[in-house]
């Protein structure tokens, strides 16, 4: 039997897969109603319910246009703090870069942009885990970022992720 978590998370993935613009295979009102449960599952929780929250609502991010869900997505992952985050993200951006490398960006600028601020330990908290992280996940992370500074993400902030 599943436990409630394992529901939960079932379902999180099923309407974070927001319905797209030119899915003509789902009526209008059904990607409203999964549109609106995603996003109230979401404001549902605390920060809490442990730090496995924090990783399926990473995982709940699968589609290209969100139309503001995936934002909705980034601050109910905040909610369980940054060491939860970081592990989270950590752990889902080699699938992110791939799939959703814009997503991979948005979330990561996120915490790039704290430099400076009262939320730079984030930062720290980041690049000290991808320096824990497997040979293979640290280079494909690091590519990534390094590709972005060029011209991307955090041309604006170059060396502030992927250096422990």
């Amino acid at each position: 039997m599943p436990t409630a978590f394992e529901l939960w998370k079932a379902e999180l993935l099923i309407v974070g897969n927001i319905v797209q613009d030119d899915d003509t295979t789902t009526p209008p009102d059904e990607a409203q109603r999964r549109f609106q449960r995603y996003c109230a599952m979401l404001d549902a929780l605390t920060g809490a319910e442990g730090a496995h929250y924090a990783l399926a609502i990473v995982q709940s991010v699968q589609a290209g246009h969100d139309y503001g869900a995936y934002q909705t997505a980034n601050r109910a992952a905040w909610r369980f703090g940054e060491m939860a985050y970081c592990a989270a993200l950590l752990q889902e951006l080699p699938r992110l870069i791939a799939s959703l490398p814009d997503w991979a960006g948005e979330f990561l600028v996120g915490i790039a942009n704290g430099a400076g601020t009262p939320h730079a330990s984030t930062i720290t908290c980041f690049n000290t885990q991808l320096a824990a992280a497997p040979p293979a996940q640290q280079a494909l992370i690091a590519d990534f970022i390094a590709q972005e500074e060029d011209d991307g993400w955090f041309e604006h902030c170059p060396g502030v992720l992927g250096h422990p």
